[in-house]
């Protein structure tokens, strides 16, 4: 199989098996709709992009091995994370649970924002790309057009696969959803969402 191939494979599987990203803009999608799903999936691609240079040039591999920017990064996402998590709990039992409910960020500069920020203080993305992209790289070869190649595939399938999540939970927004599904809903995003960085907050160096 073809090398860029392989690639495309990879990113597709890793960027369509959900989890905090896939989660973010889901929930921005269905409480904003593409208002803010759309902006939510800009800012993941963005951090992406920064992560794919980073890996390419092998600055990623300098910082993957400081302490220091790996805990930094690890807490900063961890935290973030719990706050999405316990922010869209608590809201489970506001009274203003029987209205549209927004979770972080409904604004476009918001959602994109906080898209990037989720994202890139994301240890396991430094480490996915910085562990990833180096192998699809021949040093024999120009770097410039190679780095070309492998952001532009991924990208382009993360954007498919973030913007499918986000148009289909916008498309969600437009029907009736009772008090019952929608607290159901915010219950069990939000306890992933607090997973999710208490998980990040239990990563160890050397792990995927």
């Amino acid at each position: 199989m073809n090398t860029l191939a392989i690639f495309f494979f990879v990113s597709l599987v890793s960027t369509a098996t959900p989890g905090p990203a896939v989660l973010y803009v889901t929930s921005q999608g269905m409480f904003g709709g593409m208002r803010s799903g759309l902006p939510a999936a800009l800012g993941i691609l963005a951090a992406d992009f920064l992560y794919i240079v980073l890996s390419v040039t092998g600055l990623s591999a300098v910082l993957a091995a400081s302490y220091e920017l790996f805990t930094l990064l690890k807490w900063a996402g961890a935290v973030y994370l719990i706050y999405l998590g316990a922010r869209l709990l608590r809201s489970t039992f506001s009274k203003s649970t029987d209205t549209a409910p927004t979770l972080v960020a409904v604004g476009y500069r918001s959602s994109f924002l906080s898209g990037f920020a989720l994202h890139a203080a994301n240890p396991k993305a430094l480490l996915y790309f910085g562990s990833l992209v180096p192998q699809f790289v021949n040093s024999t070869q120009p770097l410039g057009p190679q780095l070309a190649s492998l952001a532009g595939i991924h990208l382009l399938t993360a954007a498919g696969v973030l913007l499918t999540y986000a148009a289909l939970s916008s498309h969600l927004r437009g029907y009736e959803v009772s008090v019952r599904m929608n607290r159901a809903f915010k219950v069990v995003a939000g306890s992933s969402l607090v997973g999710a960085g208490v998980s990040m907050a239990l990563l160890r160096k050397g792990s995927e």
